[in-house]
C-alpha cells in the first residue's frame, strides 16, 4: 500500500480473535469484501497460549486455526499500526504513522490493556505484565540475563494464575499475592477456592491473601524487595502485576462513542455511533442471566460478539443473545471450571445444588428450575452441557434430583434439546 490515505468498505480497527471473526461473517455474506486491518502486532498470534510458551509446554504461541488461514487471504493487514483517533462523523481513523483511513463500516476489537496501580516503584527493571507475546519475549530474557529465581505475581485472578503455572514450569520460586480473601473471587465461590488454594499450596506455591503490594523497591538498580500492605518485606527478584485489564478504549476519547465500564453497544453489536461496531474485550454486552450490563473478557463471547458484528455490517440483521461468563483452568493436575452466575448477592429465588467428594466439588445454582450457574472442580466432563442448558434456558424440573449424579447426560434432556445440541455441535472457536 501507499504512503498516502487509505480507503476500504470495512475497516476492523485491532486484529485479534475479535476481528478475525468479524471478518469472517463479512466475507461470508460478501465474499470479496475489501476489508482493511490494523494491528499493533506484527504477527497474529494466541494470547492464551503465553504461559505455555513462556513454560514450555509449546514451542510457540501461533494460532493455526482455519478460520484465520480463510481470514489472511482475504484481508489487508497493516502491521505495526495503530488507531490514535477516530472521526466517526467523517468515518475516519487517523493511525500512528500520521496516515489516515476511511471507511464505510468500523469494527473495533482492540482488547484490553492490563491495569497498572500507581504503586511506588512499578517501573523499575524487573517488574512486568503479562498479556502479550512482548512480555512473555521481556520476562523470558530477564529471569535468564540475571539467572533470577525468586518471583511475585500480583493478582489471584485468571491472569494471574496462567502467570503462576508457566513459571512453576519453569521451576521458579513463586509467591502469589491477593488482596480479596479467596483466589478467583470472581469465578468460585469459598469452597472451590479452597480446593484450588490446596492445589497451589501443593505445586510449591507461596499464598498470600487480604494483603497487596504498596512498594517495590530497588537493590542494584533493579527490583529487589517487595513491601506488602501489611508491612512484611519480601525478597523477590521479578514480579510480575496481574491484577486484571481494562478495556483499550482511550484513543477513542472526543469521538463521541459512548464508553462505559467498555464500549457500549446494542443487541446488534453497533456503538453509539453509527456504522461503527465493537466486540470482544472492549465491548460492554448484556449478561444473559442476569441483564446486567459489564465487559466478559472471554474467547468464546468475543467470537458471539464479532460474528454478531460482522453479519450486521455486511447486511444481514443478528442479534446477540448476551454473554455468559465462564472460564477454565488446570493447576497441578487439578481442572475446574465456572460459568454463569456462581456466587448470587441476593440469595432469595436461588437453589444451590452441592455434590463433595475427595477432589470433587460440584455446585449447581438454579433460579425458577433453571441452571444459571456451575462451579465444577476435580471433574469437569459436564461442562459443555451445562453451559448449553444456561444458554436455552432449559427447565431441570423433571431431572433436577439427576444433575449432580455420575450418569447425568445428554440423554437426560428433553428430545427436541438434544436434537438442537447435537446438530450445532463442532462449531470452531
Amino acid at each position: 500500500m501507499s504512503k498516502g490515505d487509505l480507503r476500504t468498505k470495512y475497516l476492523l480497527v485491532g486484529f485479534s480473535v475479535a476481528s478475525w471473526w468479524a471478518a469472517k461473517a463479512i466475507l461470508d455474506l460478501e465474499k470479496d469484501a475489501e476489508i482493511v486491518a490494523l494491528s499493533e502486532e506484527k504477527e497474529c498470534y494466541s494470547r492464551p497460549l503465553i504461559t505455555y510458551a513462556l513454560g514450555s509446554k509449546s514451542e510457540g504461541v501461533a494460532y493455526h486455526g482455519q478460520v484465520l488461514k480463510e481470514v489472511l487471504n482475504s484481508v489487508a493487514v497493516l502491521w505495526d499500526t495503530r488507531a490514535v483517533k477516530l472521526w466517526p462523523e467523517q468515518k475516519k481513523v487517523e493511525l500512528s504513522d500520521g496516515r489516515n483511513v476511511s471507511f464505510d463500516k468500523a469494527f473495533i476489537g482492540v482488547g484490553g490493556v492490563p491495569i497498572l496501580p500507581p504503586i511506588p516503584g512499578i517501573d523499575l527493571p524487573g517488574v512486568f505484565t503479562f498479556t502479550r507475546k512482548k512480555d512473555m519475549e521481556l520476562l523470558r530474557s530477564y529471569l535468564k540475563e540475571f539467572g533470577l529465581k525468586k518471583v511475585l505475581v500480583l493478582g489471584g485472578g485468571f491472569i494471574g494464575l496462567k502467570t503462576c503455572e508457566a513459571l512453576l514450569e519453569m521451576g521458579l520460586e513463586l509467591t502469589l499475592v491477593e488482596l480479596a480473601p479467596r483466589l478467583l473471587s470472581n469465578m468460585l465461590d469459598e469452597e472451590g477456592s479452597s480446593y484450588l488454594e490446596e492445589a497451589l499450596r501443593n505445586a510449591g506455591l507461596k499464598v498470600i491473601k487480604e494483603n497487596t503490594v504498596s512498594e517495590f523497591r530497588a537493590v542494584r538498580n533493579r527490583l529487589g524487595e517487595v513491601v506488602l500492605q501489611s508491612g512484611e518485606r519480601l525478597s523477590e527478584e521479578v514480579a510480575i502485576v496481574a491484577i486484571g485489564v481494562r478495556p483499550n478504549v482511550d484513543w477513542l476519547s472526543g469521538s463521541g462513542v459512548e464508553i462505559d465500564r467498555g464500549i457500549v453497544v446494542d443487541e446488534f453489536q453497533m456503538t453509539s455511533r453509527e456504522d461503527v461496531y465493537a466486540g470482544g474485550d472492549c465491548a460492554q454486552t448484556k449478561n444473559a442471566l442476569t441483564g446486567e450490563y459489564g465487559v466478559v473478557a472471554i474467547w468464546p463471547e468475543a467470537v458471539a460478539q464479532s460474528r454478531v458484528a460482522g453479519s450486521n455490517m455486511a447486511g444481514k440483521q443478528v442479534r446477540y443473545p448476551g454473554s455468559i461468563p465462564m472460564n477454565s483452568l488446570e493447576f497441578g493436575g487439578m481442572a475446574l471450571v465456572s460459568a454463569g452466575l456462581v456466587n448470587p448477592r441476593d440469595a432469595r429465588g436461588f437453589e444451590v445444588l452441592v455434590r463433595k467428594e475427595k477432589g470433587i466439588y460440584k455446585k449447581i445454582v438454579l433460579k425458577d428450575d433453571r441452571v444459571v450457574g456451575i462451579v465444577l472442580v476435580g471433574d469437569i466432563e459436564k461442562a459443555g452441557l451445562f453451559v448449553y442448558m444456561m444458554r436455552e434456558q432449559i427447565p431441570v424440573t423433571d431431572f433436577k434430583d439427576q444433575l449432580l449424579a455420575e450418569n447425568f447426560g445428554l440423554v437426560s434432556l428433553p428430545k427436541n434439546y438434544r436434537k438442537h445440541m447435537v446438530e450445532g455441535a463442532g462449531i470452531e472457536v
